[in-house]
């Protein structure tokens, strides 16, 4: 009481029951004037009712008789949404249902989604800017969802594009700058751009950076200069950079092995901001699924370092981003509403030790190995920034240069390449910028499937079916086929490695027919390379399922493949040295070796088979058929040098089998000295008395 104004405290001590009538108004009136806040008035009110001995709910309803209705004022959620439309607001929707807005910008135009932080800040702050307040979180949640609606139901479809675009036959590279650049790439050429005439609706992430202005005429030799890539591995990693501005995808995982002190968290990092800069550049390894996917929309490119493995749900994920899927999930708030994320990117991994790959994995990698670079080599880190940046601009123009031609010869290089690999649509994209790039005709889809082949030999190497497979086939003659009930299969191959009868079975053993069964088709195409062909049959009469185990004929005589469509290409049996290290190939029969007579492994022997499938493309002929001739070449010398010094024969195997085709000419130089060697010393050794 003491601290109301006197006026309200001399009317309050004269209230009576029976002059509250005549009390009341003057009473009310001066909590008016004298402006109260509610905690006063409420003060008031309850000294009141105890005064008159009325309950403290009717004197508030006295109170708000007095006072009357509320005049009528707009709506705060109808004021934003006609604020929001008044500024010039567009709203539309993508094709996935997800709502987009428009918004005018310090004299630009940005693309966000309704319900994303950057419109509902956007929203807020013009209510501010209008009212002199905030507005309150209710209204501004109907607004949004009123916004939300017009979008998804007035509003037109179009597709949102991070960094990269396509319109019309067209790329729209976004710069990311303040100047809203964009750059229009055509099969003519490529030129700049202002956002405001690009059809294509880009979104710019809150890490995504600028890239610089690109300058003309284009040139990568100062970007490759930076690295020590020779040969292999500069075009494959040049066809993986002009791959990463196809228009769609699929696109191959770029994999970066080696020893601590390789480089590869380093040109990875530049890889990536050669065509995509963002803060942080790469990632370390996600969560889960949900994380990686939201990572890979946040980007053109998805780097992600320092892999310690690659666990099965990553390795299938990682497959997905390569030729496209996306992730439902429960809508928040919501039973049975779903969200869906659609995602297709490139991606750059880097790792130490990380092992054979999962065989659907590894027909999407491009693994190149990097030796450790040598003390006196390295180069402090902030120089190499600097002669990045330097270079930047003319490889960036490269680039777009290789794009330009690639759009323009696309169709051109589809014709010719009659045998397509796994990702047959990025080997076209990649052989048609190939002349750009100064790379011959050829030789980014050489260099693939040397990778693939390599990787199918490791997965031979580790995979104990695969393994087992080869040990089962290993003296069958060539041509012989048998057929198998999954679970006669599994027990064909645990006699032949010698666990039928062992109580524990080794780490990846099926231990069931099933787990056999589910296994097989991982080890399909690598078995095919190594000249064992393994085909699922149903016989729709018995009901039961069959595998058909058939070794290939020799080497040369070539077995008819299925042409294959782009999008469903497994490079399956083509590949020129797909068999497992320390395996030679199957060699008709010598005096030195009767037909009875097993060899040490009956897992070797079979390698040269994979060459029964190999059919190059007409362009490749050329260069293919002397390269395979010296590698069936060195195959033989290795068989003859295996009679003379077994442990040099395996040695020069596994040579071989990590080695790309184009050493094989000079290796069978090396392999004819060393059996010459061999064998003159063999004739100088006395005979025994």
């Amino acid at each position: 009481m003491a601290s109301l104004p006197e006026r309200i405290r001399t009317l309050l001590e004269g209230l009576t029951p029976e002059g509250w009538r005549e009390a009341r108004e003057r009473l009310f009136e001066a909590l008016v004037e004298e402006g109260l806040d509610h905690v006063g008035v409420e003060a008031v009110l309850r000294e009141a009712a105890r005064r008159v001995g009325a309950t403290l709910e009717a004197m508030r309803r006295s109170w708000s008789d007095y006072l009357g209705p509320v005049p009528p004022e707009e709506n705060a959620a109808s004021k934003l949404i006609g604020l929001a439309l008044e500024a010039g607001v567009g709203l539309w929707h993508t094709p996935q249902g997800e709502a987009w807005a428009t918004i005018p910008r310090n004299g630009h135009r940005e693309h966000h989604p309704v319900r994303g932080r950057a419109f509902r800040l956007w929203l807020a702050g013009l209510y501010y800017g209008k009212m002199g307040k905030p507005p309150y979180a209710q209204a501004l949640q109907d607004a949004l969802a009123t916004l939300e609606a017009k979008a998804l139901f007035e509003g037109p479809e179009r597709r949102v594009f991070v960094r990269l675009g396509e319109y019309g036959g067209r790329l729209y590279l976004d710069l990311g700058r303040e100047d809203w650049l964009v750059v229009e790439v055509g099969a003519e050429g490529w030129r700049l751009v202002d956002a405001a005439d690009c059809p294509v609706a880009f979104h710019r992430p809150p890490h995504q950076r600028p890239l610089p202005l690109p300058e003309g005429p284009g040139d990568m030799e100062g970007f490759l200069s930076l690295f020590p890539l020779e040969g292999r591995e500069r075009a494959l990693v040049l066809g993986w950079l002009v791959g990463t501005l196809a228009p769609r995808g699929p696109y191959p995982v770029l994999l970066l092995t080696g020893p601590k002190g390789a480089g590869k968290t380093t040109l990875a990092r530049m890889l990536k901001t050669l065509v995509d800069p963002s803060e942080g550049g790469m990632r370390l390894e996600p969560r889960g699924v949900e994380d990686l996917v939201l990572g890979a929309r946040g980007g053109l490119v998805l780097g992600l370092d320092n892999l310690a493995g690659l666990p099965p749900w990553l390795s299938d994920a990682l497959c997905v981003l390569s030729t496209g899927g996306a992730l439902s999930k429960r809508q928040l708030y919501t039973d049975a509403e779903e969200v869906v994320l659609e995602v297709q990117r490139p991606v750059i991994l880097t790792g130490i030790g990380l092992g054979s790959l999962r065989d659907d994995l590894a027909d999407r990698t491009i693994r190149l190995e990097l030796p450790r670079l040598p003390d006196g080599g390295r180069e402090a880190e902030e120089a190499l920034w600097e002669a990045f940046r330097r270079v930047h601009p003319r490889a960036l123009a490269a680039l777009l240069d290789a794009a330009s031609l690639a759009l323009r010869r696309k169709e051109e290089v589809r014709r010719r390449l009659q045998a397509l690999p796994r990702m047959a649509d990025w080997a076209i994209w990649a052989e048609a910028a190939a002349p750009a790039l100064g790379l011959g005709e050829g030789e980014v889809l050489a260099a693939f499937l040397g990778v693939q082949a390599e990787m199918e030999a490791d997965l031979l190497e580790s995979d104990l079916v695969a393994r087992a497979v080869l040990e089962l086939t290993g003296s069958w003659a060539e041509g012989e086929a048998r057929t198998y009930t999954v679970a006669e299969l599994l027990q064909a191959l645990e006699e032949a490695m010698g666990l039928k009868e062992a109580r524990a079975k080794p780490q990846g053993w099926p231990r069931t027919p099933q787990a056999l069964g589910r296994h097989l088709p991982r080890v399909q195409a690598a078995l095919r390379g190594a000249g064992v062909v393994l085909e699922a049959r149903r016989d729709s009469h018995l009901k039961r399922n069959f595998w058909v185990l058939r070794l290939l004929e020799k080497a040369g005589e070539e077995t008819p493949q299925t042409p294959q469509t782009p999008q469903s290409a497994s490079w399956t049996g083509k590949s020129p040295a797909g068999f497992a290290a320390g395996l030679s190939p199957q060699t008709p029969q010598t005096p030195h070796q009767t037909p009875q007579e097993k060899t040490p492994s009956g897992s070797q022997f079979a390698a040269s088979a994979g060459f029964a499938g190999f059919i190059p493309p007409d362009f490749l002929k050329p260069k293919a058929a002397p390269l395979l001739e010296a590698h069936r070449e060195a195959w033989g010398l290795v068989e003859e040098l295996r009679r003379l010094n077994r442990e040099m024969a395996e040695a020069w195997a596994r040579r071989l089998n990590r080695t790309p085709l184009e050493d094989r000419p000079r290796q069978v130089q090396e392999l004819r000295t060393s059996l010459a060697q061999l064998l003159a010393e063999k004739e100088a050794q006395p005979w025994p008395s």
